[in-house]
């Protein structure tokens, strides 16, 4: 008779348990409400352990998800150092050299001469928001009529402005002096020519006689070159494009021999540029057609 309760007792002892727990959940004694979501929506475990493995991403580079600024975000006014330290306080991605960068795409020169006009206390564009300005571009993020090229370098001359473009996709871009005159950078589809990393002007010296040096230096079309340069203002070379050397390095690393190159008046004539030059294969293996008289440079 005992072994027979004792039986009894062992195959009760397991529904006597599971009824004890539940009384405790239901009486609200559990030390935390089970979430029955967690259970069920839990991922896969392949995806789960993929993500635990996964390494985070970094940001695409800046010039990859430019955005267009609101119209008439900045005033022209001076601007001081001690602003920027304020800036840098708020939000240490405002740091120096980027406020720098920022007002050097908006006012198109330098930010070397930036920091000139800063401590000479001349009026610029300056930003009502230094942080809608951080990923800032006057060019558009997609340019549908040129995805059928692989590679294109577009030159914006009103602007102005170059950027360069995957299958219509923005991947850089950055400010330029182009030339004094219209004429002297002629609109046009154009190619990459030729690539020289230590190129030296042919017809102008710099301030010591001795032949100008133009480095990072992509040939488009007679004499116009884009290279690294100095970018005074806008409008200030004698044809040629001049890029900042950093940005020139980059498209100089990136642009291959036949890359396409659309210089064109502005980005309201950019379809009548494309569609109004001799038509070149989206490699740039085909010759082209060029508007306007060769720069002197």
């Amino acid at each position: 008779m005992v072994d027979t309760n004792r039986r009894l007792c062992l195959l009760l002892r397991p529904a006597w348990t599971g009824l004890f727990l539940a009384c405790i959940l239901l009486c609200g004694c559990a030390p935390k409400q089970v979430n029955l979501n967690q259970i069920y929506d839990r991922p896969h475990p392949e995806e789960e352990k993929e993500n635990l493995t996964k390494t985070p991403q970094a940001s695409p580079p800046k010039a990859a998800v430019k955005k267009a600024a609101p119209e008439k975000q900045w005033k022209k006014r001076v601007v001081t150092e001690a602003e920027l330290q304020k800036l840098r306080q708020k939000d240490p991605e405002l740091n120096r050299l980027t406020c720098l960068e920022i007002l050097a795409r908006l006012n198109g020169k330098a930010s070397y001469y930036i920091a000139r006009d800063i401590k000479a206390k001349r009026p610029m564009k300056v930003p009502l928001d230094f942080h809608s300005f951080k990923t800032w571009s006057p060019l558009p993020d997609r340019i549908e009529c040129i995805k059928t090229f692989p590679k294109l370098i577009l030159v914006v001359k009103n602007i102005p402005f170059i950027g360069w473009y995957e299958k219509g996709k923005l991947v850089g871009d950055t400010i330029v002096c182009i030339g004094k005159k219209s004429e002297w950078t002629p609109r046009g589809l154009y190619k990459v020519e030729e690539k020289d990393e230590q190129h030296v002007s042919q017809s102008y010296p710099n301030a010591y006689g001795r032949p100008a040096a133009m480095p990072m230096a992509l040939k488009v079309y007679k004499n116009i070159w884009i290279h690294a340069g100095d970018v005074v203002g806008g409008y200030s070379s004698h044809g040629c494009i001049n890029l900042p050397f950093a940005s020139a390095e980059a498209l100089f690393r990136w642009a291959e021999i036949g890359t396409a190159v659309l210089i064109t008046a502005s980005l309201k004539d950019l379809q009548t540029d494309l569609n109004g030059c001799k038509r070149i294969s989206p490699s740039g293996s085909a010759p082209q057609k060029a508007s306007g008289p060769p720069s002197t440079k």
